[in-house]
């Protein structure tokens, strides 16, 4: 299998910046000194998620620019996708280690007469010694699910924009985990099918939980990981800037926050990993809250 990839620049309505910020934020090259360093991603290739902190109040907007880094044709080029937000920036908020703590309710004994913090769940009908403990049916960020209510639970849900994925492109071995949204097309927009009752879209137990919607590229249903949740309404925005952007914990200035270096170390963020035979890139890009801007996407051809 060969793929050819190019660059298509779009030219649309320029991002409107703030007076602050020092360049053009949908010029990646002059941009970067701007921006943290880049992680390495489930598609092999270099992400980088938004600005450095004293820069993204100023440069945010939502939405990504994606291309090769050499010339039309050079394989060997590196891949890279210059978010213009921190998708991470709450991460800390969807993994265990977070919610297993003390001060939020966990291990806790309740009174009989009151219930366990919201999410968290009596081990026993022993009132005397039951203590406040995570469903087994709650998942976080980089563990195995199998249905996306699973990651987006009641501990996550407003906070962070999270669902259960293929982190593998090989149908045979896909490895659901649950993942940041944006980080859910590790595998081919087409590499499976699935059915469901609605003519365009609905939601698919072949898809995990996630949306089955009918692609104009075949005119079959193929499961749709990304962006699905904050589209239908059915959970918050990791973009700061979108009119449902997800909160911080607690209260906390969300523009203030940022825990995507812990998730890194955890390696729960750029979800590094060997990748399956027939890796295909995929024609992504939708801007959110009508934010619009110079993008350059991949035009692949199979």
């Amino acid at each position: 299998m060969k793929f050819i990839s190019g660059l298509i620049l779009a030219s649309q309505a320029v991002v409107a910046l703030g007076d602050e910020c020092p360049v053009n934020a949908w010029d990646t090259a002059a941009s970067a000194p701007y921006r943290p360093d880049p992680i390495t991603d489930a598609d092999g290739g270099f992400t980088v998620i938004g600005w450095l902190p004293e820069y993204a109040d100023a440069c945010e907007s939502c939405g990504y620019s994606s291309g090769s880094t050499g010339a039309p044709g050079d394989n060997s080029a590196a891949w890279q996708k210059f978010y213009q937000y921190n998708y991470a920036w709450n991460v800390e908020v969807a993994m265990r280690s977070f919610w297993e703590d003390s001060s939020k309710g966990w291990k806790t004994k309740p009174k009989w007469w009151k219930s366990c913090p919201a999410g968290y769940e009596r081990d026993s009908w022993k009132w005397w010694s039951a203590k406040c403990v995570i469903p087994g049916s709650a998942k976080f960020l980089g563990e195995t699910c199998s249905d996306k209510d699973q990651c987006y639970n009641s501990f996550v849900e407003g906070y962070v924009d999270t669902t259960c994925a293929p982190t593998n492109n090989d149908v045979k071995d896909p490895q659901w985990k649950c993942v940041l949204d944006e980080e859910s097309n590790t595998m081919s927009a087409y590499a499976s099918t699935c059915s469901c009752v609605g003519f365009l879209w609905c939601e698919s137990s072949d898809c995990n939980g996630n949306q089955c919607v009918l692609s104009t590229m075949d005119m079959k249903k193929h499961c749709k990981y990304a962006d699905e949740g904050a589209v239908w309404g059915k959970s918050c925005s990791n973009c700061r800037k979108n009119e449902n952007a997800c909160k911080a914990y607690g209260g906390a200035d969300s523009s203030k926050t940022d825990s995507s270096k812990i998730g890194i170390a955890a390696g729960v963020v750029g979800m590094a990993a060997v990748i399956g035979i027939g890796l295909t890139r995929k024609l992504r890009k939708k801007p959110e809250s009508g934010e619009g801007g110079v993008q350059m996407t991949t035009a692949t051809i199979v």
